[in-house]
């Protein structure tokens, strides 16, 4: 009776550890920087050089869409990131686009995610203040 319950008691142990490492995924996150005028008076060129440099200095494929846009796309292991980031002088956005095996799905994405956004804004942020005039 007692080995039962021990069998039991380790298999729902082993339920519940095997349930709380299948959650993760997190909460999509908004990036960017709204206040551009902080670095001075940038031009859209400068601001775009700063966000394809900041990128591509941390392993990022930067690439102009078009003009006030450029997408960049993160490889790592099985895991692929597209995001959109749209800017002009004043601001910029770092908007989720497409991923593969990033589990996106109603708001909620890979929980690297939004570490591996965050360290490109942070690398694009510090682009900024060297292009600062």
């Amino acid at each position: 009776m007692q080995r039962n319950a021990l069998t039991l008691v380790l298999v729902i142990f082993t339920l519940a550890l095997i349930s709380m490492g299948c959650k993760r995924t997190v909460p999509i996150e908004s990036f960017g920087n709204p206040g551009l005028s902080a670095y001075g008076n940038l031009s859209k060129t400068q601001v775009r050089d700063a966000i394809v440099r900041g990128g591509s200095n941390i392993g990022w494929q930067m690439s102009e869409e078009r003009s006030g846009l450029v997408v960049g796309v993160w490889k790592a292991r099985e895991h692929v990131l597209t995001v959109e980031i749209p800017y002009s002088t004043s601001a910029y956005e770092i908007k989720y686009r497409s991923s593969v095996n990033m589990n996106a799905e109603g708001g909620e994405i890979h929980s690297n995610y939004n570490r591996w956004v965050d360290r490109l804004t942070r690398n694009i942020n510090a682009e900024l203040s060297k292009a600062k005039k």
